[in-house]
């Protein structure tokens, strides 16, 4: 009788005790931190123009994803999600666009969610990360993130669909606890770490790919945090790995560093808000070459969304 008399006391010990514990899916004993600040106390970044630039009509109905070229001056990448083909698209920063299309040989678009420009395995060499990590319903087991050498425009390519050959490397990889929906794909261009920020979550999760990632068998996620937003729809870092920015339908969030810290201890302390003029369904972003940002929104209610940015200060 003595010994059922103090079970729950041993179980509730037990449970002190696991969360105490370093998750054993993250290597290293890093325990993934859990931001608490309330939104209502941010403040709102004076880096950025308040206003966008609409720079012209974008003729894809649902764009998913921006990254601005750095082979391709004058030109952003898009892609589109869950129902389309395996293309990535090229876009006018002056009017919006589409130049050209590109078809990549070897990829699946089973929900390609975010697409980001960074550095991968090759020194000197940019890479377009292309995130097939959309799961509307959580049910897959395994997601899958395209990574290889940005495409380079030339003026044939003009008003055409190109097939793309290249070499194409395939990251497959699961989450340590459950099915997630992501729709936003961080790359830390100092440790080319890949970031998965989750969006039906209860909050946004935090999600890490340590490099070198594998592309011959699957690789699992680390837990690396939680914010306290959720419904991330999108996400980019800046070229030096100093600045990021996610959003959601509502705000974006925007992170700089200040001292010499990892990307995790950036998003771990608290960001201020850059300027968003609320779009009908956004879920593209991406920084430029001169600091500002570009936001993109799909289709709806029969509305032709604009390519907008946002201009340094």
């Amino acid at each position: 009788m003595k010994f059922y008399f103090y079970l729950p006391f041993l179980v509730i010990l037990l449970f002190a005790c696991k969360e105490n514990e370093a998750p054993e899916n993250n290597p290293g004993g890093n325990i993934p931190f859990k931001s608490d600040y309330k939104l209502s106390d941010l403040k709102n970044s004076d880096f950025f123009e308040p206003k966008a630039e609409a720079r012209g009509k974008v003729g894809l109905k649902e764009g998913s994803g921006l990254a601005y070229s750095r082979y391709n001056t004058g030109f952003v990448w898009t892609i589109q999600d869950k129902g389309n083909t395996n293309s990535l698209y090229l876009l006018d920063i002056t009017n919006g666009e589409t130049v050209a299309e590109y078809k990549i040989k070897g990829a699946e678009n089973r929900d390609w969610e975010d697409i980001e420009i960074s550095l991968g395995p090759e020194s000197g060499k940019n890479y377009l990360y292309i995130g097939d990590i959309g799961d509307n319903n959580q049910e897959y087991k395994d997601y899958t993130i395209y990574r290889f050498e940005e495409p380079k425009f030339e003026e044939s390519h003009r008003s055409k669909t190109i097939d793309l050959e290249l070499p194409l490397e395939k990251i497959l990889f699961e989450y340590p606890d459950k099915s997630h929906d992501v729709e936003a794909l961080l790359v830390d261009p100092i440790t080319k770490d890949i970031f998965l920020v989750t969006k039906r979550d209860i909050f946004s999760l935090l999600f890490s790919l340590p490099y070198p990632q594998k592309t011959d068998k699957l690789n699992t996620a680390i837990r690396a945090g939680t914010f306290p937003f959720r419904i991330a729809t999108a996400g980019t870092v800046s070229e030096d790995g100093n600045e990021v920015l996610i959003k959601n339908y509502d705000k974006i969030f925007f992170w700089k560093k200040t001292t010499d810290q990892s990307l995790v201890a950036l998003l771990e302390s608290i960001p201020s808000f850059a300027p968003y003029e609320k779009e009908e369904q956004g879920e593209a972003i991406c920084f430029d070459d001169k600091g500002g940002y570009f936001t993109l929104s799909e289709w709806n209610d029969g509305i032709i969304p604009d390519l907008n940015y946002y201009k340094r200060k």
